[in-house]
């Protein structure tokens, strides 16, 4: 038996699955307050007798990361970059960094020491909470970085986020923003695990606990809290994996899951999602995060309504919620969207009332406000599919077929979907598709996400060895070497550890590779190769949805 959780802005959602067969849900509200009670609330419902002594695994997401960031209610993050020479990177991270000497070249040769004596006020300082530290090619050799963060922890910072740690990919913008945005969300997500682990210590739960990555794996809990970043689209991956779950599209499709607080967009195509070619994108920023092609807006159900001076409004990005029709105090869209005739729940003669102090007659607000959100969202599918008509040709199949996106359908997931999704439609020509169980695809994505394993390689054909991390091993190389014996070496071991660790058996996939030439004295060397693979993401099986009972 399988556990997914998934703790939203306004709902925390949970199922039980057997095989193929959904053996309980539940639909609860989030309590912001405490997170806990929320998800202890919903796991009452689904903990069936003999359930939770069964239970194979248990896999959580969440949106609370995402939503912090589109709300802005993270940390404030001590940002220490190590650029080198002619490296240009004003305005390419979401704050003004501090600079270090120090320099690593492009061969992993350290060419400058990190000058102390130009750091004295550094050194001096009286540091707090986490930090992230980033050095231009420091995945070939990480050195400076770690004296880096041992002063940095000797002034008192208790974290500190490497770039050459969460990613080998050698784009230094990227990799700088991936720790600075894992330094930015980790106490969020930290306080968040905490939780997640007493409310399943509380109701006797002990199978593994594993939390969904952006782009649809899984990481043990403990694991997660080292990457926190892969955190930030751990929701809108579910509602992915979800959607493949109950209703894989047949035709080029765009996804909206709609919750309380934003709309996570996605794009289909052969019935799979697409993958963000380059990393994914966090408030504007490029990240080396791997991540489905999404974005996730600040509008949901449980918006706040701004009317500005033009007559006009603005929705979200901050939540207010609930809705007035179910016991709130202040209008919301989801309110508008009673009013304006796409859903039905609750108490909509109060919705009226609530929009009627907004002035003129409710409808027309109602309808103002609705193609207010409607045009924020259509506005970024626009910008998604101008991103993704310009990515890069990496394949001959690109080449063949283009880059361009044409969507047949829209679909629809998650609390809000019905009436801001047929809204979408509306606007953009489209038909819409609910599916069922749409109310809680997230947590039957979570569930059903298939475990992930990944190790990378590392090998310089100078010395004659390589080396699996992971496995402590350093061997030497084989006769023959190159990329393809290399990813036969990873590719065997990993699929050693599935059959070690009972996984279930699936695709083995590359997801970052380096090669470069070694030069001394002129001549060439060798080669470095640096690369890494996982178990390829999914879901196990897919599965009949149901409607769940509020």
């Amino acid at each position: 038996m399988l556990l997914g959780i998934d703790v939203g802005g306004t709902f925390t959602d949970a199922v039980v699955i057997k095989d193929e067969e959904i053996l309980a849900q539940a639909k609860v509200p989030t309590t912001h307050e405490d997170v806990l009670q929320g998800i202890l609330a919903a796991l009452d419902k689904v903990l069936l007798a003999g359930v939770a002594e069964n239970l194979e695994r248990v896999v959580i997401s969440s949106t609370i990361v995402t939503n912090a960031l589109t709300e802005n209610k993270i940390d404030p993050v001590f940002l220490a970059v190590m650029t080198g020479a002619g490296m240009n990177v004003k305005g390419k991270f979401p704050v003004e960094p501090y600079y270090v000497s120090g320099y690593v070249d492009h061969r992993g040769k350290i060419t400058a020491q990190i000058d102390w004596t130009k750091h004295r006020d550094l050194l001096n300082s009286k540091g707090s909470g986490v930090c992230a530290v980033s050095g231009k090619f420091a995945v070939r050799q990480p050195q400076n970085e770690y004296l880096l963060e041992h002063e940095l922890r000797k002034c008192g910072y208790k974290k500190v986020f490497l770039g050459s740690e969460l990613s080998g990919e050698l784009n230094f913008v990227r990799r700088t923003n991936s720790a600075y945005f894992a330094a930015a969300v980790y106490k969020v997500f930290d306080k968040f695990c905490q939780k997640v682990q007493l409310a399943l210590a509380n109701r006797s739960i002990t199978a593994p606990v594993h939390i969904l990555k952006a782009d649809g794996g899984t990481l043990p809990l403990n694991v997660a809290l080292e990457q926190p970043v892969e955190a930030v689209f751990t929701g809108p991956a579910a509602s992915v994996l979800g959607i493949e779950a109950l209703a894989a599209p047949e035709v080029n499709s765009i996804s909206l899951d709609v919750g309380g607080t934003t709309t996570d967009i996605a794009f289909w195509e052969n019935g799979l999602p697409l993958m963000a070619k380059r990393g994914a994108n966090i408030n504007g920023y490029p990240t080396a995060v791997r991540a489905f092609h999404m974005r996730s807006i600040g509008i949901g159900g449980d918006s706040r309504i701004t009317k500005l001076a033009d007559g006009n409004y603005q929705v979200g990005p901050e939540r207010e919620g609930p809705a007035v029709a179910i016991g709130g105090s202040v209008a919301t869209l989801s309110d508008a969207l009673i009013v304006a005739g796409y859903v039905s729940f609750g108490e909509p003669a109060k919705s009226f009332e609530a929009l009627a102090k907004f002035g003129g007659e409710p409808v027309s607000e109602a309808r103002k406000i609705v193609a207010s959100a409607v045009a924020e969202i259509t506005a970024t599918i626009e910008d998604m599919l101008v991103e993704w008509a310009k990515q890069p040709v990496y394949t001959v199949d690109d080449v063949i077929r283009g880059t361009e996106f044409e969507p047949a359908q829209l679909i629809g997931v998650g609390g809000g979907s019905l009436g801001l999704v047929k809204a979408v439609g509306e606007a953009m020509s489209l038909p819409v598709e609910i599916p069922q169980g749409a109310m809680v695809a997230n947590a039957i994505g979570a569930a059903l996400a298939r475990p992930t394993l990944s190790a990378g390689l590392r090998a310089d054909t100078t010395d004659g060895y390589y080396l699996i991390p992971e496995s402590g091993r350093r061997e030497k190389l084989p006769s023959g070497f190159g990329k393809q014996v290399a990813e036969k070496l990873l590719a065997d071991w990993l699929r050693k550890q599935t059959e070690d660790w009972q996984l279930p058996s699936q695709e083995v996939e590359l997801i970052s590779y380096e090669h470069f030439r070694t030069i001394h004295s002129y001549y060439d060397t060798g080669d470095i190769i640096n690369m890494r693979m996982q178990l390829k993401p999914g879901i196990l099986h897919k599965i009949k949805g149901r409607e769940v009972e509020l």
